[in-house]
């Protein structure tokens, strides 16, 4: 495998080059993430923004990998895979149950649309071409799952004749392998031959299809191997499907609903394929018949399972790094290369130093608030490490800033310690936390924990963060010095990451700059939101939120017709749901209506020195937004500016 010294630079499954490696490296807490019986049944989407890790999830049903997996499948790091697969009924002690056929769309498929044919002859010939691809797909799976080579063994495969009509076109049933490779050769040459000719369009005669009879072969079992099935099911696997033109993803949909296949396709694709109203509607698809949706981000935040899996995934690519043992630092595990305390002797003076200036504020304030002074004295008397006494003395202070901003009349009675534990979350402490960190410039984006919140539910921005530091630990080692990343080092690499990763939208998106304009005024929002002195929406707002008739009026097509500004701030926003810059939550209920709630990308929120958590977000009509998209934020004449 390349880069072993670093395997958290293998970012995408076709860079693990062994299908061992491949095993070693995969995170099996991804496969919670299929619906029940996704082998069987309707079709299954699959999206993501780039990196979700659609296609290191395809890659693991393919045959090859399977048949890796059954062969180590008693050996650590396989076990748990091997237990997953099975309950999927994927594979059993015997072998393989799924038998898949994996394709890439990404290449031939939209040059079809270039051909300058009238719509329904372009559907044609992209069906035919995926029938080639699919037929010539299962020939190579069905050896491979038999331990034989491909093409040398393909006359050991038969194909049996279908019992309904109407007949493939051009292929005689039954027939052997080689008689089928045959067909499905031709049958691509002539589509290529139609692409590649410099005869004027229609000149060719390429009669295509008008459905997958590819499908109809294996629905029948017509495929077998020395007489035998190969397997008891089969799947089709197409990645890169965001690289088909609109009519084509469109006419792909269309047929696998008309057909009902009875053989389970998985269409992965990138957010960024989805029309605006497919994005701002969360990616649903109109009908059930359609299949299943699983959008990779939305689904980890619900399961509430990233940081374990990711966790699981560090650990695995660290246990594989070779050669970076130095002596007596050695680094055998991701976890143990980042120091997770502020709780040591290299802190102690700033800490001691921070407390006793936060200490001092609030005692001076309760010299002339006296109603205070049991809270102080029970403050006094807590006992904790340094950093927290610091971060409760702190959320003393948000309490009494609270209280004093009470509207209503009160009494000056002396407030006893029991109200002081009764307002005191762990909201206010998290808080707290934030606020002193930021004030006295102290590290709070480190640790394991934190690391894999950046990854903001994405695989490949998790790698990224954890090989920048990972990669920074190796070298310590190798000059001899400690791995061991101190908080400070660790928060610097992260937040050089948000120019590698976010800043670069605008080479990746052709409105991203005005998707990097908007972040600007979203995040700035955001922080003085987030540090008021009370902080009203411990432990900070990290989001936004439409409500639903102004994000219906951006489905509106007449309306944005009518309203240029508006029609921009879709665009922007549909590219940035596409990018994850942005996660969506629709019909959001809070007690002035119904929201769509926009949370940032968690390292937008390191950029502006935002809290990690969710649940903190701020209401605000369209027309604002949109006028931050065309004029960045300001704050208004008059609101508090935070401390």
């Amino acid at each position: 495998m390349r880069d072993m010294r670093n395997p958290f630079r293998l970012q995408s499954a076709e860079s693990i080059e062994t299908d061992a490696d491949f095993l070693r490296l995969f995170g099996p807490a991804v496969l919670d993430l299929l619906p029940d019986g996704a082998t069987r049944g309707k079709p299954l989407f699959i999206r993501s923004a780039p990196g979700g890790g659609k296609t290191s999830l395809l890659r693991l049903f393919t045959p090859s990998v399977l048949q890796t997996l059954l062969s180590l499948r008693t050996s650590d790091p396989f076990r748990e895979i091997f237990a997953k697969a099975r309950s999927l009924e994927v594979v059993d002690d015997t072998g393989i149950q799924v038998l898949a056929i994996m394709l890439t769309l990404r290449r031939t498929f939209p040059a079809l649309s270039d051909l300058g044919l009238p719509d329904v002859r372009v559907n044609r010939l992209f069906l035919a071409l995926l029938d080639a691809r699919i037929v010539m797909g299962a020939l190579r799976s069905a050896l491979v799952a038999k331990q034989l080579h491909y093409p040398e063994d393909l006359s050991h495969i038969t194909i049996d004749a279908l019992p309904d009509d109407p007949p493939i076109p051009d292929l005689d049933l039954p027939c052997d392998g080689s008689h089928a490779r045959a067909w499905a050769e031709h049958l691509e040459r002539a589509v290529c031959d139609a692409i590649d000719s410099l005869v004027p369009s229609g000149n060719f005669a390429v009669p295509g299809h008008d459905c997958l009879h590819s499908l109809r072969l294996l629905d029948a079992g017509a495929i077998k191997v020395g007489g035998v099935s190969p397997a008891l099911r089969w799947l089709v696997l197409m990645d890169d499907v965001h690289k088909l033109t609109a009519l084509q993803r469109q006419t792909l949909r269309a047929t696998l609903l008309e057909q009902r296949s009875a053989t389970s396709t998985w269409i992965a694709e990138r957010l960024e394929a989805l029309s605006r109203e497919e994005l701002l509607a969360n990616g649903a698809l109109e009908g059930r018949d359609y299949g299943e949706v699983v959008n990779l981000e939305d689904a980890w935040e619900k399961t509430k399972r990233f940081e374990k899996a990711v966790t699981g995934i560090a650990e695995r690519r660290a246990r594989m790094a070779s050669d970076v043992a130095a002596g007596a630092w050695a680094i055998g595990s991701f976890e143990a290369s980042l120091k997770s305390s502020l709780d040591s002797a290299e802190f102690e003076k700033t800490l001691s130093s921070a407390l006793e200036t936060v200490q001092g504020r609030v005692i001076q304030l309760v010299a002339t608030h006296q109603k205070y002074r049991e809270w102080v004295r029970a403050r006094t008397e807590f006992d904790g490490t340094p950093r927290e006494k610091l971060v409760a003395w702190r959320a003393l202070e948000i309490l009494i800033e609270r209280d004093r901003r009470k509207s209503q009349m009160t009494f000056d009675f002396d407030l006893p310690p029991e109200t002081l534990e009764a307002r005191e979350d762990s909201s206010v402490r998290a808080a707290a936390d934030l606020f002193v960190a930021a004030e006295f410039e102290i590290p709070y984006y480190f640790g394991t924990a934190h690391v894999a919140n950046l990854g903001s539910f994405n695989i490949e921005q998790y790698l990224k963060l954890a090989g920048d530091l990972f990669e920074e630990s190796l070298g310590a080692a190798l000059l001899r010095r400690s791995p061991v990343l101190s908080p400070q080092r660790q928060e610097k690499l992260l937040l050089d990451a948000f120019e590698s990763r976010i800043a670069e939208l605008p080479r990746r998106a052709a409105n991203g700059r005005d998707v990097l304009r908007f972040i600007e005024a979203v995040g700035q929002f955001c922080h003085q939101e987030t540090y008021r002195p009370n902080a009203p929406y411990s432990p900070g707002v990290t989001g936004i939120a439409i409500s639903m008739a102004d994000r219906d009026n951006l489905l509106d097509k007449k309306f944005l017709g009518k309203n240029p500004a508006y029609s921009r701030f879709a665009e922007m926003l549909g590219t940035s749901l596409a990018h994850n810059v942005f996660q969506a939550t629709l019909d959001y209920n809070v007690k002035r209506g119904r929201y769509m709630v926009l949370y940032l990308n968690r390292l937008v929120c390191m950029k502006y020195r935002l809290p990690l958590q969710y649940g903190g977000f701020r209401e605000k009509p369209l027309r604002d937004f949109v006028g931050w998209l065309e004029r960045g934020y300001t704050s208004k004449r008059g609101e508090e500016l935070p401390l």
